[in-house]
């Protein structure tokens, strides 16, 4: 049960907030206990922890106007996600599917907490399982849950982060969406801070690449009408060139060889965009490629959901065809903060920590760093990296067509490129 039981032990920094009734019945099952137990905090591990840094020089960015950020002796940040307890409380060893990414999430923020512990700084940290009955983010709101909160963090989808974005723009405190890329539409909201870019950024970032690396050529774009999202990243991709720029074919049904063969040079290398986030039918449109033109040479720019294509990781996999895709992260297993980090997460958890861990953890780690540092209101120091562990943010402005401020976003992008199941990662 350490798995399950484990991500439950509380430090003097972290609270759990729950419906009453819901909490006395979650510890009672859970522990065996009729009130929850004390938990001492457990000593930092002999393993090297991050040591917080000085202030870094700040590149100049295009700023908004804020009102002044007022330091204070001690702050409160809230952490909201859907752990759905009430299914943990009646699961046997294994996580419940739904549940998942918010125990993971839970797991990144209590190791960050644990080294912030060492650190001594004075901040409170409450978690709110959002999938409660009673402690929705419209009821934790109505309720003033929220109201002493310095900072929120969301481990939440696109349903929730409006709320969570309006009341944070009301209060004139930050909310970080932490894992959703969904901007929910939200419009002049200077306190509402992305840090997963959306489609948009991901495609602009790669239109830039390929456009630098092959000036003037004629690419290939493959693309369906008949998925909503992949309207969008074709759109966004054709905005970024001229029409002229593309030969294009559609592909609401897979092309035939001959389809195809019009539209490639056997003499240099085919530049192709696939718009396509079905990591299914991406698959089948690069086995095409490679099964029926193996003399022929490719550079294929694919979405961001490629990262989990399994079949850029076999060997034999598309020799002759150079995959790329953008991804917002990169988590180095070989530098000492990840090292750090596993050994801790093995120690408390047991296994190896996922994606949402690290990130998780550098989102607490980071934005905890910054609201002790400037204060509540830290949204012209963004380019403060110092405190940056692994992930290279650039949070900056985004604004609409017209110019017009929607909310803060991060636009940082990780280039991936996989060939013979090989890859490197570019900045």
């Amino acid at each position: 049960m350490k798995k399950l039981t484990g991500y439950l032990l509380i430090s003097s920094m972290l609270v759990f907030c729950l419906p009453a009734s819901a909490e006395a019945q979650f510890w009672k099952n859970w522990f065996q206990k009729k009130e929850a137990p004390v938990h001492h905090y457990k000593p930092v591990h002999k393993d090297p922890t991050p040591v917080m840094p000085k202030p870094g020089p700040l590149k100049k960015k295009i700023e908004q106007q804020y009102p002044a950020s007022t330091k204070k002796s001690n702050y409160r940040i809230d952490v909201l996600t859907p752990l759905y307890i009430d299914e943990l409380d009646k699961a046997d060893k294994k996580i419940p599917d739904r549940s998942l990414n918010a125990v993971q999430f839970y797991e990144g923020i209590k190791l960050a907490v644990d080294t912030l512990n060492s650190f001594h700084y004075n901040i409170q940290v409450y978690i709110h399982d959002i999938a409660a009955p009673g402690a929705t983010a419209d009821l934790l709101i109505a309720n003033h849950k929220l109201d002493s909160a310095d900072l929120l963090i969301g481990g939440v989808q696109s349903k929730d982060i409006s709320v969570l974005a309006a009341f944070a723009k009301k209060r004139k405190i930050n909310f970080i969406s932490a894992l959703s890329p969904s901007d929910a539409s939200i419009k002049d909201n200077p306190y509402f801070i992305l840090t997963q870019p959306t489609l948009q950024v991901h495609c602009n970032y790669l239109m830039g690449y390929i456009q630098k690396k092959h000036p003037n050529q004629k690419m290939v774009l493959l693309y369906r009408t008949n998925v909503s999202s992949e309207q969008g990243a074709y759109s966004y991709i054709i905005d970024n060139d001229e029409p002229a720029a593309f030969k294009k074919l559609l592909c609401n049904s897979l092309p035939a060889k001959n389809q195809l063969s019009v539209l490639l040079d056997s003499t240099k290398v085919n530049v192709i965009i696939i718009s396509v986030l079905d990591n299914t039918y991406a698959d089948l449109l690069l086995r095409n490629l490679h099964d029926w033109f193996p003399n022929y040479r490719f550079e294929v720019y694919g979405m961001p959901s490629w990262k989990t294509l399994p079949s850029l990781k076999k060997p034999d996999a598309y020799p002759n065809i150079a995959v790329y895709f953008t991804y917002p992260f990169h988590f180095d297993p070989s530098i000492p903060a990840i090292q750090n980090i596993d050994r801790n997460y093995k120690n408390e958890y047991g296994g190896r920590p996922s994606e949402i861990v690290y990130r998780a953890y550098e989102t607490m780690y980071l934005y905890s760093y910054l609201l002790i540092q400037y204060g509540p209101i830290f949204n012209n120091r963004f380019s403060d990296n110092s405190a940056n562990l692994f992930t290279k943010y650039d949070i900056e402005p985004k604004l609409d067509k017209n110019g017009n401020f929607l909310y803060n976003e991060n636009q940082h992008i990780y280039l991936y490129r996989y060939q013979s199941s090989s890859y490197i990662v570019e900045q």
